[in-house]
C-alpha cells in the first residue's frame, strides 16, 4: 500500500515483534475498525520491530498486504516503545490509535471514535476496554453521569495508563508525549500522563464497539515476571519530568496513590505468592515507594488504614513476609473498618479514598452493565 500524500483522518498503528502474533487478526480488525471511514481516510501502519520487512509480509496475506503499509522501527528494548514512537514519527493522518498484533477492533470502533474527536473537538478519546472473555475494564472511574469533557483529577484518570484509543497527533507533539524506553514494561504511562496533565479536551466512549484485548499470545512482556523495581521503574521515572512537576498538585498526588495502590501493592503480592520475595526485593522495594511518597506533599492522606499498615511495613528494614502477607489481604477485606477508613477522618471522603473510591466504582460498574446492554453512546 503507497501511502498518500492527502492527510488521513486516522492511521491505525500495530507494531509487531514476534512472527507468533496474530497479526492477520489484527489488521482484519484494524480494515472493520476503521467503519464507517472510506479509503484514504485512514492509513494501517504496521510497524515491524525485530522483525524485517519480509518478515512481517510473510505473515500476512495478499489482501492485508493491499490495505497496509509496513515500517521498520529500531531494535530496541523489549516493550513497544520503538514501533509505536516510529508509527508516530511516520504519520501524517490528524489522529492516531495504537493496537497491539494480538489485541483487535471490534467493527467501527476506531470509526465511532473519530466521530466523536470530530464532533468534540477531541485531543483524547478513552474508550471501553473489554477482555476477550467478555468481562470489562473499570477504569478509568469517571464521575456518574459524565462521558465528555473529563477532568483528569475529577475522573481519576490516571487508573487508566495504558494507550489504547484515539489521540490527536498534533496535540502528542505539541506536548511532547514520549513512551517511556529502557524500560521492560509500563513504555505508555508517561505518554497518557503527559496528555493528561497537557490536554485540553478528553472524552470518552462507554460501550461498545470498542478495543478488545485477547489473552492467547504466549509472549507478552507484561505477564513476564520481573523485579518489583524493573515494574515501579516507569513511573519513578515520570517524578523527574518538568512537565509533571509542573503538573497541578492533586494530580500528582493521585498518580503517586494509584501507583502505590495498585503497582506496588500489586507486585509485592505476586512475588509473595510466587516464593520470589528476597532481601533485595524488599530493599527495591522501599526506595521506590520511598521515592513516590517523597515526591507529593500529602499523598498518605488518601490510603486506609490497612494500607498505611502495609506500607510501614514495606518501608521498614525489618518487615517479615507473614506479615506483609496478612497486611495485604487486610486490606482487601472491606468488611473491615481498616480498609475502608483513612487515618485523618477529615479525608475520609476524599476523590481517592477507599470509601468514596469504591463507591464510585460500583456506580461505574452497573454503568458499565447498562451501556454493555443498550450499545454505545
Amino acid at each position: 500500500m503507497q501511502q498518500s500524500s492527502v492527510r488521513s483522518l486516522v492511521d491505525v498503528v500495530i507494531p509487531v515483534h514476534s512472527l507468533s502474533r496474530p497479526l492477520g487478526r489484527a489488521v482484519d480488525s484494524a480494515r472493520l475498525g476503521v467503519q464507517p471511514l472510506s479509503v484514504g481516510e485512514y492509513v494501517i501502519t504496521v510497524v515491524a520491530h525485530h522483525l524485517s520487512t519480509e518478515q512481517v509480509r510473510g505473515m500476512l496475506t495478499q489482501e492485508q498486504l493491499d490495505h497496509v503499509r509496513i515500517i521498520e522501527a529500531p531494535a530496541e528494548g523489549a516493550t513497544a516503545a520503538a514501533p509505536r514512537t516510529a508509527g508516530l514519527e511516520h504519520t501524517n493522518a490528524k489522529y492516531i490509535c495504537f493496537l497491539d498484533s494480538d489485541d483487535s477492533y471490534q467493527p467501527g470502533a476506531v470509526g465511532r471514535w473519530v466521530k466523536i474527536a470530530e464532533k468534540r473537538h477531541s485531543d483524547m478519546v478513552i474508550p471501553w476496554l473489554k477482555h476477550s472473555n467478555g468481562r470489562t475494564d473499570i477504569t478509568p472511574v469517571i464521575r456518574p453521569g459524565r462521558t465528555s469533557n473529563l477532568d483528569p483529577i475529577a475522573d481519576r484518570l490516571v487508573y487508566r495508563a495504558s494507550v489504547f484509543g484515539l489521540q490527536r497527533v498534533e496535540t502528542v507533539r505539541r506536548l511532547g508525549a514520549e513512551f517511556g524506553f529502557g524500560t521492560s514494561t509500563g513504555e505508555d504511562q508517561a505518554f497518557v500522563m503527559r496528555l493528561y496533565a497537557g490536554a485540553a479536551r478528553i472524552d470518552y466512549a462507554p460501550g461498545e464497539p470498542t478495543y478488545v484485548m485477547h489473552a492467547d499470545a504466549t509472549d507478552r512482556v507484561s505477564q513476564t515476571p520481573s523485579p518489583v523495581r524493573a515494574q515501579l521503574e516507569p513511573s519513578v521515572r515520570i517524578l523527574d519530568k518538568p512537565w509533571f512537576e509542573g503538573a497541578a498538585l492533586e494530580l500528582r498526588r493521585a498518580f503517586v496513590v494509584k501507583v502505590v495502590r495498585i503497582n506496588v501493592f500489586e507486585a509485592v503480592s505476586a512475588h509473595l505468592k510466587a516464593g520470589t520475595w528476597s532481601q533485595d526485593e524488599a530493599q527495591g522495594t522501599r526506595e521506590a515507594l520511598s521515592r513516590l511518597l517523597d515526591s507529593v506533599p500529602g499523598a498518605r492522606g488518601d490510603f486506609s488504614k490497612a494500607d498505611l499498615h502495609v506500607i510501614d511495613l514495606l518501608l521498614s528494614e525489618t518487615q517479615e513476609e507473614g506479615q506483609l502477607k496478612a497486611g495485604l489481604a487486610a486490606r482487601r477485606r472491606f468488611a473491615n473498618p481498616a480498609a475502608l477508613l483513612t487515618a485523618k477522618p477529615a479525608h475520609a471522603l476524599g476523590r481517592d479514598a477507599p470509601l468514596r473510591f469504591m463507591a464510585a466504582a460500583a456506580v461505574q460498574t452497573a454503568r458499565d452493565r447498562i451501556a454493555k446492554r443498550h450499545g454505545g453512546n
